[in-house]
C-alpha cells in the first residue's frame, strides 16, 4: 500500500511538472516578439525577415471588420479590364477565438431578417460563416492573442480571389513558387491595417512578350473596422442612379423572400438640426475631406480642388454647406502620422503612369452602404487623352483646342471635370448615359444655353466636349460641367430627414422622383438598346448632332496636319491623332448606327403614364439608315487625304475604314438584332421598322442602288453577301426572317446576273466573283 502511494505521488509530480512546462513554453507577447518591427494600430503588427504576426486585443474579436483586396502592380498585357486599383475581393471578417486558436470568418450581411423574427434562426442557420483560415496563439495572456499569419498573406488564400478562374485556365497558371512569393510591407493605423505582399506563379501561355513563363503580382489588403453605430440606410429607386447593395428579407410581409436594394452613400448629419429643420444651410458634423496627393504637380492643384469642391453646390440642394472639402496634403510638420494609406484620409492619387485613364472607387460598409473612404486616381497620361480629343472634337469651332500645347487654363478646366466626375462616383453616382440626351441639338449651339447649362445634364455622363457647335457660333461652353440632374441627385440621396426613419422616408422620396423622373432633364439611363442612352454623345437627335460632328470633322482632317505638326518636328503625334480621329469618326457613325432596331427605355413605376418601352419609330429609323449611305456607305474620301496618310502609314488605311464599313454592316445585320426586331413588331408599343423593311432598304443602299461602286463599296458588297449567306444557314436565326434573307439573295442573284458582263474590267470581275460566291453557296 505504502509502494502504490508511492508511485501515484511520483506519478502526480511528474504531471505537475509536464503541465508547468507546457505552461512556460508559452511567453508573453513581449518577449516574443522583442526584436521583431513593432507598428501599434487597429491591429498591431509584428514583421521581422519576411514574417508577420498580429496581435488581435480581446475587443476586436467578433467585431465586424472589411478586408478588401486590391492590385498594387501587375504583369504587363495581363488584362484589358483589370489594373492597378482593381478591386478582386471585399468581405466583412470576424476574428474569433476558439480554444488555442483564432478563427478567421467570412460574415455575410445578404440575408437578413428581424431580431424578434423567429425566421431569424433560419437565417442563421443557412448561412453558416465560412472559415478562412485558422491560426495558433502563441502567447499566454488572456485579453490578447499572437498568431502567426505569414502564411495566410504569402498565398491567394480563401477570400482573396486574385486570379480567376477563367484567367487561370486561358494563361495555364499554374501553381505559386513560395520562393519568389513574399510579404513586402505592413501599416497599422488606428482604424485600419494595411498587409502589402508579392506573389508569384508559373504560366506556360503568358501574355505575348513574356517568355519567362512567370507571372508576379503585388497585392494589398486593407482590414478596416466599420462603424460601432451603423448608419440607417437609404432604399434604392432605380428611377434614380446610385450605387446600391443588395439585401433579401426574409421577414418581409410578402409572400415571399423580399429582395431590395440600399443606397451606397457618406454619412452626413446636420450639425445644428434645428437650423437644418428652419431650412437654412448648416455644416455637416463630419463633412466629407479630400487631400492632394504630396505628388500631385503645384500647377494642377487649384484645379482639382476646385473638382472637388464642385459638389457643394449640389450639397447645398440637400441643405448642406461646406460638405466636401479639399485640402493640401499636410506637411511632416503639421501632421508627422498623414498617410494616403490610412483609411482616415481619403485622397486624390496622381499616379505617374502611362495608363489614359482616371478613376473613382470608394469603400462602404456591406452592412449599410455608409461610404468610408475613397481614393481618386488621377493617371497623368490622361492629360494626353483630353488634350487629343479637345483638338479633333472641338478645334474647327474653337481657336484654344487647335495646337497640342493646349493652354493650360483649359487643360486645367478639363482635369477639373474629370476630379469631379470621379469624385461624383466616390459620392455613389454610376454613369447616368441618358443625361447627354435631354437638350435639343440646336441648343448647344446657344452661347447663353451652354454657359448655363453646360452640355448634359450631369457630369456622370461621358458627355465630354460640345462637338455639336459651329463655327461662328458665340461664346460657346465646349467642355462639360455639373448640371440640374447631379442637384437633384445628391438632394434625393443626402436630404436629411430628422426623425424619419429609413422606411418612413421612402415616402417622402418617393414623392420627389415621381414629380420629376419623367422629364428628360432628371431622367436616368445606362445601356440597353435605347439610342438615347449612349456614351460620348450629345443632344436629343442622333442625326442632326452626328452630322453636326462630321462637318467639324472634315475642318479638322483638312487642318490637322498644320495644327499639330511645327518645322522640324517627326509625324508621331500627327500619326496618333489620325487614329484618334477615325475613332471619333466611327463614334459620331455608331450613334446613329444604335437607332436600327433600338428600343426607347423609360424607368418608370405603376401609376406613371408612360411605357417602359417603346420602339424607335419606323421613319427615325430609316431616316438613320439614309444618314449611313451618306456618310458611311458612301466611302468618306476626306477621311483619307493622300497628302496626310503618305506622310504617316505605309499600309492599313484601306483596311482600317473597310474594317469599320464592315462592323457596322454586321452590327445591323446581326442575329440578336434580327431576331429582336421581329419580336417588336408584334409585342412592343410604338410603329416599328419590320425587318423585311430593315433588308430590303439595307440591300437597295449596299448593292443595288450603287451602279458604279469604287474599291471600298466593292468591298463592302462582297462584306454583305457572305454575312447574308451565314445567315442563311444560321439556326438561331428565326425561320420567317430566314425567309427573308433567302428571298434577298434571289433579288441578289437576279441583279447581279444582269450586271456581270457590263461596265469595265474592274466590275466585270467583281460582279462575275459576287455571282459566283452566291451561286456556289
Amino acid at each position: 500500500m505504502k509502494k502504490s502511494l508511492f508511485f501515484i505521488s511520483i506519478l502526480l509530480c511528474f504531471s505537475t511538472l509536464n503541465a508547468q512546462k507546457k505552461s512556460d513554453s508559452k511567453k508573453n507577447i513581449d518577449s516574443l516578439t522583442v526584436t521583431m518591427d513593432k507598428d501599434a494600430g487597429l491591429i498591431t503588427s509584428y514583421f521581422e525577415k519576411g514574417k508577420l504576426y498580429l496581435e488581435i486585443p480581446d475587443s476586436l474579436l467578433q467585431r465586424d471588420l472589411l478586408m478588401v483586396t486590391r492590385f498594387v502592380q501587375l504583369p504587363g498585357g495581363y488584362s484589358a479590364y483589370i489594373n492597378a486599383g482593381s478591386k478582386t475581393s471585399e468581405n466583412v471578417i470576424h476574428f474569433e477565438k476558439k480554444e488555442d486558436r483564432i478563427l478567421l470568418t467570412q460574415q455575410s450581411f445578404t440575408n437578413l431578417a428581424e431580431d424578434n423574427d423567429p425566421i431569424k434562426l433560419s437565417v442563421t442557420q443557412n448561412n453558416f460563416a465560412p472559415i478562412l483560415a485558422v491560426f495558433d496563439i502563441k502567447n499566454k495572456e488572456s485579453n490578447r492573442y499572437l498568431i502567426d499569419v505569414t502564411g495566410y498573406f504569402k498565398k491567394d488564400s480563401p477570400g482573396f480571389n486574385i486570379i480567376r478562374k477563367s484567367t487561370k485556365e486561358s494563361l495555364k497558371i499554374g501553381g505559386m513558387d513560395a520562393k519568389r512569393s513574399f510579404i513586402d510591407s505592413v501599416k497599422s493605423f488606428p482604424e485600419n491595417i494595411e498587409i502589402l505582399h508579392t506573389l508569384t506563379y508559373s504560366a506556360n501561355k503568358a501574355p505575348r512578350g513574356n517568355r519567362t513563363k512567370t507571372l508576379s503580382f503585388q497585392v494589398n489588403h486593407s482590414i478596416i473596422a466599420l462603424p460601432e453605430n451603423p448608419m440607417p440606410v437609404r432604399y434604392a429607386d432605380e428611377r434614380v442612379g446610385w450605387f446600391t447593395l443588395s439585401k433579401i428579407n426574409y421577414s418581409s410581409d410578402a409572400l415571399k423572400s423580399d429582395s431590395y436594394e440600399v443606397i451606397r452613400r457618406w454619412r452626413l448629419e446636420p450639425s445644428d438640426p434645428e437650423a437644418y429643420a428652419r431650412g437654412e444651410l448648416v455644416t455637416p458634423v463630419k463633412p466629407i475631406v479630400y487631400y492632394l496627393d504630396p505628388a500631385t504637380p503645384l500647377q494642377w492643384r487649384p484645379y482639382f480642388k476646385k473638382g472637388i469642391e464642385d459638389w457643394n453646390s449640389a450639397f447645398a440642394k440637400a441643405g448642406f454647406k461646406d460638405a466636401i472639402i479639399a485640402k493640401d496634403p499636410p506637411s511632416p510638420e503639421e501632421d508627422p502620422d498623414f498617410s494616403p494609406e490610412d483609411i482616415r484620409y481619403s485622397t486624390v492619387r496622381y499616379v505617374a503612369s502611362t495608363t489614359r485613364n482616371a478613376t473613382g472607387p470608394s469603400v462602404s460598409d456591406p452592412r449599410t452602404g455608409e461610404i468610408i473612404e475613397s481614393d481618386i486616381i488621377w493617371y497623368h497620361n490622361h492629360l494626353r487623352s483630353y488634350r487629343n480629343r479637345y483638338l479633333l472634337e472641338t478645334g474647327a469651332a474653337n481657336p484654344k483646342a487647335r495646337t497640342l500645347a493646349t493652354p493650360e487654363a483649359e487643360i486645367g478646366e478639363m482635369m477639373r471635370r474629370v476630379i469631379s466626375h470621379e469624385i461624383g462616383h466616390a459620392l455613389g453616382l454610376p454613369h447616368n448615359m441618358k443625361a447627354s440626351s435631354a437638350y435639343p441639338v440646336d441648343s448647344l449651339r446657344s452661347g447663353s444655353f451652354t454657359q448655363k447649362m453646360g452640355i448634359a445634364t450631369t457630369i456622370m455622363d461621358y458627355a465630354r466636349y460640345n462637338y455639336v457647335a459651329q463655327p461662328g457660333d458665340e461664346n460657346i461652353r465646349f467642355i462639360r460641367q455639373l448640371g440640374p440632374y447631379d442637384d437633384y441627385a445628391i438632394e434625393w440621396g443626402y436630404r436629411y430627414y430628422p426623425g424619419e426613419t429609413p422606411k418612413s422616408e421612402k415616402k417622402i422620396l418617393m414623392d420627389m422622383v415621381n414629380a420629376k423622373s419623367l422629364d428628360p432633364v432628371y431622367m436616368f439611363g445606362y445601356g440597353s438598346y435605347d439610342p438615347n442612352s449612349q456614351t460620348e454623345n450629345i443632344g436629343d437627335d442622333p442625326i442632326k448632332a452626328s452630322i453636326y460632328g462630321l462637318k467639324n470633322l472634315k475642318i479638322v482632317a483638312e487642318n490637322l496636319e498644320s495644327w499639330t505638326t511645327p518645322q522640324d518636328a517627326t509625324f508621331d503625334d500627327l500619326k496618333e491623332l489620325y487614329a484618334e480621329m477615325v475613332g471619333v469618326y466611327r463614334r459620331y457613325i455608331y450613334h446613329v448606327l444604335r437607332m436600327v432596331g433600338g428600343i426607347h427605355k423609360t424607368i418608370v413605376v405603376q401609376g406613371q403614364e408612360t411605357l417602359p418601352y417603346t420602339t424607335v419609330a419606323a421613319h427615325r429609323q430609316l431616316a438613320a439608315l439614309n444618314f449611313l449611305k451618306a456618310y458611311l456607305w458612301e466611302t468618306p474620301q476626306w477621311l483619307q487625304p493622300k497628302n496626310l496618310i503618305s506622310k504617316i502609314e505605309q499600309e492599313g488605311v484601306l483596311s482600317r475604314i473597310a474594317n469599320l464599313q464592315r462592323a457596322a454592316m454586321m452590327r445591323i445585320l446581326n442575329i440578336k438584332t434580327l431576331n429582336r426586331m421581329l419580336s417588336s413588331e408584334t409585342t412592343i408599343a410604338g410603329s416599328p421598322l419590320t425587318v423585311a423593311d430593315l433588308l430590303n432598304t439595307f440591300t437597295n443602299h449596299i448593292i443595288i442602288e450603287n451602279q458604279n461602286p469604287d474599291l471600298y463599296a466593292r468591298t463592302l458588297q462582297k462584306n454583305t453577301i457572305s454575312h447574308l449567306l451565314e445567315l442563311s444557314q444560321d439556326d438561331t436565326l428565326q425561320p420567317e426572317i430566314k425567309g427573308h434573307i433567302n428571298f434577298l439573295l434571289e433579288r441578289i442573284e437576279r441583279y447581279l446576273k444582269s450586271k456581270k458582263n457590263k461596265g469595265n474590267d474592274t466590275l466585270k470581275a467583281h460582279y462575275e466573283f459576287c455571282y459566283k460566291l452566291l451561286t456556289s453557296a
